[in-house]
């Protein structure tokens, strides 16, 4: 994976906003199953539909049923049918809509599959098993690993399942579970069922909610170690195997960018271990980094090895970028250091503009030759140019 060219403020913000995204993919998975529990429920409508078409056919084929075909296919396909179609438009408004939250598309979907196994359960009460679409509408909020969609669909599914038993009288041959211990036997063992298959459900949740953490960690893990190895240890700017990378996607970029690499040297660093020590040194080091941190301007701050460092400009002028590097060249000179008044802290740079005929290697050269001139003088800026005959001019 390359570098991006980003000033460094905002590729630190690119990197939070990366281990964001992360995250953001595994709710799109709940988007994704929203989608499916939507076309389930539409599914079931015209499932339903058809298989009392079918069954309506059968009877009245074989003389088992005793009304009507009008009153039968009024009854028990056009009625369920529009109520089941109109719970399914609802659904489509929601879905569809920009305006509403993901989770309150999420309650509508599962709370209208529920409404829609009530119609069913209603409509079909003389056979137990039908409470099983209760049972489904709570199966398929597992997904969203989210106990309060899960335990409001179990709620209001077994709520409807009771008021459907107990106070609807849509089938004549419904036999009254108060006066039929078979039929009551039937009611207490679907309740049982939905309420043990609601407290699996929610366990499922349980155990779902920490995989998905462990996986969202993990792929965090993962992206913090990738930026570990780009990131020098002492200062936090990349090091050189992210200036390498970042030159790689410079080379194998087509689009028509233009690069500027600045060479950075620290002025009379050795002197600065030799007469305060390493680890004044080492400080000097992390407080320079701190300096290119927050005025690199547009562009992307390295640490080449040692004193040396690099900014890596994209589609500036030379003017901009010398310009950035004679701000951080002012803010070098009022920088203090406690404990060592007299201690002073210059660099200089060079700078060399990257064209299509030469190759990254090249271009490190060209700047690091203006560095070499620009450290004759110190605390200078020298910009390398190319010459008519091939040689190199400097620019201060």
């Amino acid at each position: 994976m390359g570098t991006r060219f980003l000033p460094y403020g905002q590729e630190e913000k690119q990197d939070r906003s990366n281990i964001e995204e992360i995250k953001k993919e595994y709710s799109k998975v709940d988007h994704d199953w929203l989608l499916l529990h939507y076309q389930i429920s539409f599914a079931l409508v015209v499932f339903a539909m058809l298989c009392e078409c079918a069954a309506g056919v059968i009877l009245f084929h074989y003389d088992l049923i005793s009304i009507s075909v009008q009153r039968y296919v009024y009854k028990y396909v056009v009625l369920p049918s529009a109520a089941n179609l109109a719970f399914i438009v609802l659904e489509t408004v929601v879905i569809r809509s920009e305006k509403i939250s993901q989770i309150k598309k999420i309650y509508t979907v599962s709370l209208t599959y529920v409404a829609i196994s009530f119609v069913l359960y209603t409509v079909h009460c003389v056979f137990p098993a039908m409470y099983y679409t209760f049972a489904g509408a709570i199966m398929l909020t597992i997904i969203y690993a989210r106990y309060r969609v899960t335990v409001v669909t179990a709620v209001v599914g077994i709520v409807c399942f009771v008021f459907s038993e107990f106070f609807t009288e849509w089938d004549p041959d419904k036999v009254n579970a108060l006066s039929d211990s078979s039929r009551m036997g039937n009611v207490l063992t679907a309740l049982f069922v939905l309420l043990a298959f609601s407290a699996v459900c929610m366990v499922t949740i349980r155990f779902e909610k920490e995989r998905n953490q462990i996986s969202i960690q993990n792929s965090v893990e993962r992206y913090q170690l990738w930026e570990s190895v780009r990131t020098d240890d002492m200062t936090g700017i990349f090091n050189r195997k992210a200036l390498h990378n970042a030159f790689k996607d410079m080379e194998d970029s087509t689009e028509e960018k233009v690069y500027i690499l600045a060479v950075v040297d620290i002025d009379h660093f050795k002197q600065i271990n030799d007469c305060w020590g390493h680890r004044v040194g080492d400080n000097v080091l992390v407080s320079f980094a701190e300096v290119l941190r927050e005025n690199c301007g547009p562009s992307t701050p390295f640490r080449y090895g040692g004193d040396e460092f690099c900014l890596l400009f994209c589609d500036v002028s030379m003017t901009e970028a010398v310009n950035t590097c004679k701000k951080i060249q002012a803010m070098l000179d009022q920088m203090p250091f406690p404990g060592h008044p007299e201690l002073k802290l210059t660099a200089s740079f060079g700078l060399a503009p990257y064209s299509l005929h030469m190759d990254a290697v090249r271009l490190f050269l060209n700047a690091d030759y203006a560095l070499y001139e620009a450290k004759k003088k110190r605390d200078s800026i020298h910009v390398y140019e190319q010459s008519s005959d091939h040689s190199g001019r400097f620019f201060e």
